[in-house]
């Protein structure tokens, strides 16, 4: 990908041939949507180190020419000329390696990844993380004392927050914003959704110019572009942390969905009539066959497995 292109497109001055030229970039690999988060980062940290900064850009280049030992004259010239420094800052730093704004942020970019077991892990500013299994989340502290940074790449987190109101906690994933100062909440996130619940304290999700504020027992959903807020109406979302499955009066979908993901089953309803029975029970520490023979009890339905899958009839 041309990285003039990548700039224009960060700076929302691409026409509709060209955006739909990046979009298919973005979908075509992790590797090319975690090389553009990298640019947004660099840009956004460009914006506030250009403020205050006293460089020459065009003494900047050339001692860089030098230090590279190159004298081919590689910076995007025309970029360049139209838009100043606060602008070609991100370009630049592309083509440079990223070597001046980078060592301003990078040391302070930490990643934690929970692969087949779940994480739990407290950030330096006193906050509480729970990464459920397959999770990806990084964070950046400002060393001058700035908002608090955080991106889950993806899987599902809890969040418990330490109150600080003048630095608060920002929780990106992919396009939506995620803002607290001092609170609980859950968050799940892939390619197709992200879903934002909320346990204690206020949490505001934001996503392009839509905006909303979520209170207790509150969820948000964020999906093809749009946010819809709900009731939450089950402590399901909470199994990884609490080790158990707590149905009150749960529609028997919802727990089927719950438990594909938790033990990474095929379970499928084939009766629809049985989809939206609802079940009030507890399971800790079950094996999946134990669980679903107590569904099968309970709502003396049949659960006949056929190679990997249980089907419930």
């Amino acid at each position: 990908m041309d990285d003039e292109l990548l700039v224009k497109y960060l700076l929302k001055e691409t026409r509709p041939d060209e955006d739909r030229q990046v979009e298919l970039w973005l979908a075509a690999s992790e590797t090319n949507r975690k090389q553009f988060r990298n640019l947004e980062l660099i840009w956004n940290t460009s914006k506030k180190l250009a403020k205050t900064s006293t460089i020459d850009e065009n003494e900047a280049w050339k001692r860089f020419q030098t230090k590279a030992g190159s004298t081919t004259q590689k910076a995007p010239v025309k970029l360049w000329a139209r838009y100043g420094w606060m602008k070609i800052a991100a370009a630049l730093v592309l083509l440079c390696g990223a070597w001046l704004i980078l060592s301003k942020i990078g040391n302070n970019d930490k990643t934690l990844t929970a692969y087949q077991e779940t994480l739990t892990q407290v950030l330096p500013d006193g906050s509480n993380v729970t990464l459920n299994k397959n999770s990806v989340l990084s964070y950046s502290y400002a060393a001058d004392g700035g908002n608090r940074n955080v991106k889950l790449e993806k899987g599902e987190v809890f969040f418990s927050v330490a109150t600080d109101k003048q630095r608060p906690f920002i929780i990106a994933a992919d396009g939506v914003e995620i803002e607290v100062i001092g609170t609980s909440f859950n968050v799940k996130h892939n390619e197709s959704l992200t879903e934002v619940i909320v346990e204690t304290g206020i949490v505001k999700v934001s996503l392009g110019k839509q905006s909303v504020v979520l209170h207790k027992d509150e969820k948000v959903t964020a999906k093809a572009g749009k946010l819809k807020v709900l009731k939450n109406t089950d402590q399901l979302y909470n199994y990884y942390r609490s080790n158990e499955f707590v149905a009150d009066q749960t529609p028997l979908w919802r727990l089927v969905q719950v438990l594909n993901e938790a033990y990474q089953a095929e379970i499928r309803i084939e009766n629809p009539a049985l989809r939206n029975v609802k079940l009030t029970t507890r399971f800790q520490n079950e094996s999946l066959d134990g669980i679903l023979q107590i569904v099968s009890e309970t709502l003396q339905c049949e659960v006949i497995k056929q190679d990997n899958a249980y089907i419930l009839r």
